[in-house]
């Protein structure tokens, strides 16, 4: 497969997810309105020129050429152009079914619907998600303090390091829990308050640390440890330099231009530090091979490895289905964009334009990470990309809900402010503030389709 195909196949799949997501976004506009006595005038399955359609109870249901999303046209422009032309204060002159002759509290319900619907379907996606069993990472809770590897990480203090905690020890207690995996280890420290009792094993000896942590900005705490594995190698893209090269999976990496490497934080120290080829020594079975190639680079110009350290995985069972489980799941998402958005706001210039996406790079995610699950199995791929649509769901509705006129966040403020003030607004005032939406919408579009080429060029040099 070329890398033109292998672009495109993983667009299309990301490209299919993000439509589905859309359009239930317009389902639920859908069912709000057909609710509250709000004519819809068409219903369409993607954008473009129609190809098939077909009129039921009053909407046309359509089938349009371009599979990017759709859209649910409700009823009330002509009210609108009517009232423009006879330069008209108020609608005076809505149909029956207009969005404009209905209470301005049924728009604010037809409106909202579209974002909680988003949500509803990644409650529902997340809570089935849970039900099956899945083969996931189980990493040794073996550590490594930053400090031992300040290219890595910035020169960032360890308090663990400080505390007594050495690269290499294997964490088996917290607090006097047992640990079972690296995994374990991150989701108790989550649940931190500040102070942490680890129970290691140093080779024969078992040995125990107070470690106090570091504050951070979202009110969690930092212990400076990571995980550390061997330079084995997990998988080889199909299609990379690497694989071209002659790098297997199974390999262990055991020099980088001759240069010794005993783990995988030493492999990513030395290949960063590296010029632009590579020569890696691996062992494979008990043949030394040597592998030289060129890496390619992402955006930033920063070397882009198409091969992953191998992870160790556990079978576990799926739980009952559960509303509950699928709502936490949601609610933590929730809360991760929010955080990325703010954090947005406190980055340097390239980081931000880095963390930015249009529909393309994020369509081009999508099949990426989903083309990787179903590089193991089928399984692997499919539930990789349901998550992905969940997490796309929850990001379509928190967009939406933007208080810009062309947005729903936009169209529910206009409602509520005629509820509050029982006063309808001025149709040229409704169509200016559509206009500024609209010119909104295509500037942060333009904008990042524009990121999106810039990334989509920095990948093919």
């Amino acid at each position: 497969m070329s890398e033109f195909t292998s672009l495109l196949v993983k667009y299309l799949i990301g490209l299919m997810g993000i439509t589905i997501v859309v359009v239930i976004h317009e389902i639920g506009h859908l069912a709000a309105a057909k609710i509250h006595g709000i004519e819809v005038e068409v219903f369409s399955f993607g954008l473009g020129p129609k190809l098939l359609g077909k009129l039921y109870k009053g909407t046309e249901y359509r089938i349009s050429m371009f599979p990017m999303g759709g859209y649910c046209r409700l009823k009330g422009s002509d009210d609108l152009s009517q009232a423009l032309i006879g330069g008209q204060r108020t609608f005076t002159h809505t149909e029956e079914g207009s969005l404009f002759s209905v209470h301005p509290s049924k728009r604010v319900v037809t409106y909202l619907a579209g974002p909680l619907a988003n949500l509803l379907f990644a409650i529902l996606l997340y809570a089935f998600l849970a039900t099956l069993p899945m083969q996931v990472v189980s990493t040794p809770s073996i550590v490594a303090t930053v400090d031992d590897y300040p290219t890595l990480f910035a020169d960032a203090t360890s308090p663990a390091s400080e505390a007594g905690i050495q690269s290499g020890d294997l964490v088996v207690k917290l607090n006097g829990v047992d640990v079972a995996d690296w995994e374990d280890l991150e989701s108790m420290l989550r649940e931190s308050s500040g102070v942490e009792v680890f129970t290691v094993m140093r080779g024969d000896t078992e040995l125990e640390f107070t470690v106090a942590g570091q504050e951070t900005q979202d009110c969690s705490f930092r212990y400076g440890l990571t995980t550390l594995q061997q330079a084995l190698v997990g998988s080889v893209r199909p299609d990379s330099e690497e694989y071209r090269a002659g790098m297997r999976n199974g390999d262990l990496i055991i020099a980088v231009d001759d240069v010794p490497v005993s783990n995988h934080l030493e492999l990513l120290e030395l290949i960063n530090a590296a010029g632009p080829s590579l020569q890696l020594t691996v062992l494979r079975g008990t043949t030394e091979v040597l592998i030289r190639f060129t890496p390619g680079h992402d955006e930033r110009g920063m070397k882009d490895f198409q091969f992953s350290i191998a992870a160790r995985t556990v079978k576990r069972g799926g739980k009952p289905f559960s509303l509950l489980e699928g709502y936490n799941r949601t609610k933590l998402i929730v809360e991760q964009t929010f955080a990325m958005i703010a954090g947005l706001f406190s980055r340097d210039e390239e980081n931000l334009r880095s963390s930015v996406t249009g529909m393309a790079r994020s369509a081009l995610l999508i099949g990426d990470i989903t083309t990787l699950g179903l590089e193991q199995n089928t399984h692997s791929g499919l539930y990789a990309l349901f998550y992905l649509m969940g997490g796309v769901s929850i990001s379509l509705a928190i967009a939406n809900l933007i208080p810009l006129p062309a947005f729903d966040g936009g169209q529910v403020l206009i409602a509520l402010g005629e509820w509050v003030r029982k006063k309808q607004i001025r149709p040229k005032t409704y169509y200016v503030l559509q206009l500024l939406g609209v010119v909104c919408i295509i500037g942060i579009f333009l904008l990042l389709t524009v990121v999106d080429v810039r990334h989509l060029l920095a990948i093919r040099h």
